[in-house]
């Protein structure tokens, strides 16, 4: 039935039509129904006009609902900047400013018996600045009373019958301009966009002094001073606006152009920064929704069975920056390792013996693995592997880790005969509480849980007896030393972190934190070389960025 039957029907009451009532159709009505037993179409089918009207509304309702929970992806990571911190942004970028607005040229003038030419902005203070945020998407960078000075040169010359009079010098003007410029933000696929709006600018005091020359007649300096005012001034009222635009639109345009969605990690992996959202101003802070999702540097493509859950909205601070770490950065990161085989050790029988001091059979072991036994003196070579990705989970009480780790022993029987003789299963649950001290994150393992599932046979339950006897006392101190070790947050690009905090909420790892300009200190508090068997490799994959730009060794080893 077409969608203007259901109209008509609807607008002249047979969308309520009851059989019963047929007699008391009007003239219209009962065109309408004619028309509609024309189509072939049932009387009975009006009851249901009702319940269709019904199914219709609340399939749009819930495909309004579907589209509104799907239309956005949930962010890996996010970055909020308060007003303290977008004033640390403004600061570096009014040193920027500040050198390009030097180049800010007047041009020479000539008019009858006078000219001033060389005319250049020598400094800029750029004296009170501000930068305000307001909805849905601008910034507003304000520089009130800057001061600027400018030189140039004048000269005159006056013809008196039969000889010219002539004199020059130097003109210095001191004035004091304020600009106030808009940028509105967006975004362009997972890029931000800068585009420049409205800017004013206006000239306070404006103060001329002349020097140089010899005349002192007093008729030759007025023309100097006014020709000063009415060029110069007008000159730079009309510069100031396109130069600070220009200046502004080019570096948007390199932010734009060179912001770099992608970011190298450690493992051979690489993090997806891409923008999820539009750049979200308010009031007091500009907040990046970025992607965070890691993924193999040679396997770009790779897909991930889950999704980044929703994140909670940011918690309000005093510090420049917020910085949330949702729990899909974390598992994808695990899972491209995990998918990259970063997460198993091979053991070779030289690397055994070598661990434990003799040489390692199938013998030696079967006192205590009896189906060892039929191997006889044969050598072992081992595996320690995940077989499936461990998954994180972020709450109140600390990061959590959930993974499951096989020890596999394989049997040497010639080469390229390697049977696997025996597999000892894991599951291993470690929640750990975050600290961050200066630039140094380390932390306390706060819950440690082994459980064995599998042992070759052996009795389960008297094996995990063992491991729990000595989990308090010997494995997990031994464990809390490394974590306690901790690792730099390195510098970048000439910035450094400084008095950081962490705190972790329910699916986010929160970072708040200032910035300083200044380079951290090449000087590290000493580090214990630590081997950590299977997490060796792990160990020193691990990388810091120095002040110097070059990468250093991991903390740890």
């Amino acid at each position: 039935m077409s969608v203007r039957i259901f109209h008509l029907l609807t607008k002249y009451g047979l969308y309520h039509f009851n059989i019963n009532q047929a007699h008391a159709l009007t003239g219209t009505q009962k065109s309408l129904l004619s028309i509609y037993k024309f189509f072939g179409l049932k009387t009975e089918d009006l009851f249901i006009l009702q319940e269709m009207k019904l199914a219709i509304i609340s399939a749009a309702f819930c495909l309004i609902l579907l589209i509104s929970s799907t239309s956005g992806e949930n962010p890996g990571f996010q970055i909020r900047l308060t007003s303290r911190g977008l004033n640390f942004g403004r600061d570096v970028a009014l040193g920027f400013l500040k050198d390009r607005l030097k180049n800010l040229q007047v041009p020479e003038h000539t008019g009858d018996g006078y000219g001033i030419r060389n005319i250049r902005v020598t400094s800029w203070n750029l004296g009170s600045t501000t930068i305000t945020t307001s909805r849905p998407n601008e910034v507003t960078l304000g520089i009130n009373s800057a001061a600027a000075t400018v030189y140039g040169d004048w000269r005159y010359w006056k013809k008196l019958l039969f000889f010219t009079l002539r004199d020059s010098g130097t003109v210095r003007v001191s004035t004091s301009i304020s600009i106030q410029q808009t940028v509105r933000v967006g975004r362009s696929g997972d890029k931000p966009t800068f585009s420049v709006g409205h800017c004013t600018a206006s000239i306070g005091h404006f103060d001329v002094h002349l020097s140089g020359g010899n005349l002192v007649a007093t008729t030759f300096y007025r023309v100097i001073l006014a020709a000063v005012k009415n060029i110069i001034k007008p000159a730079l009222q009309l510069q100031i606006c396109p130069q600070v635009v220009k200046i502004l639109s080019d570096q948007s345009s390199k932010i734009t152009n060179n912001f770099p969605t992608v970011f190298p990690l450690v493992f051979g992996s690489n993090v997806n920064l891409g923008l999820v959202a539009n750049p979200a101003v308010t009031s007091d802070s500009f907040t990046l929704s970025l992607r965070g999702r890691c993924f193999p540097a040679n396997n770009p493509g790779l897909s991930f069975p889950f999704n980044a859950p929703t994140t909670p909205v940011l918690t309000p601070t005093s510090q420049m920056a917020r910085i949330s770490i949702s729990p899909y950065t974390m598992n994808t990161l695990l899972y491209s390792m995990w998918q990259s085989n970063l997460l198993r050790k091979f053991y070779s029988q030289q690397e055994l013996s070598a661990a434990i001091g003799t040489s390692l059979t199938a013998n030696v072991l079967a006192d205590v693995f009896p189906a060892l036994a039929q191997y006889g003196s044969s050598s072992l070579e081992a595996e320690v592997r995940a077989p499936e990705a461990p998954r994180v989970h972020i709450t109140p009480a600390g990061i959590g880790v959930n993974g499951r780790i096989e020890l596999v022993l394989y049997v040497v029987l010639g080469p390229g005969n390697k049977p696997q003789a025996l597999t000892i299963s894991t599951n291993v649950q470690v929640t750990v509480q975050p600290r961050l001290v200066g630039s140094v994150v380390s932390g306390t393992i706060s819950h440690l849980n082994v459980a064995v599932t599998g042992a070759g046979g052996l009795p389960v339950e008297a094996i995990n007896g063992i491991i729990n006897y000595f989990l308090p006392s010997q494995i997990l101190p031994a464990l809390n030393r490394v974590a306690a070790a901790g690792f730099d947050i390195p510098g970048y690009y000439g910035f450094s972190v400084s008095g950081a905090s962490i705190a972790t909420r329910q699916n986010a790892l929160e970072v708040g934190t200032d910035f300083r300009k200044a380079p951290p200190s090449t000087t590290q508090p000493p580090r214990t070389t630590t081997t950590l068997g299977p997490l060796g490799p792990i160990c020193r994959s691990l990388r810091r960025i120095g002040p110097d730009g070059e990468i250093r060794p991991g903390p740890l080893c």
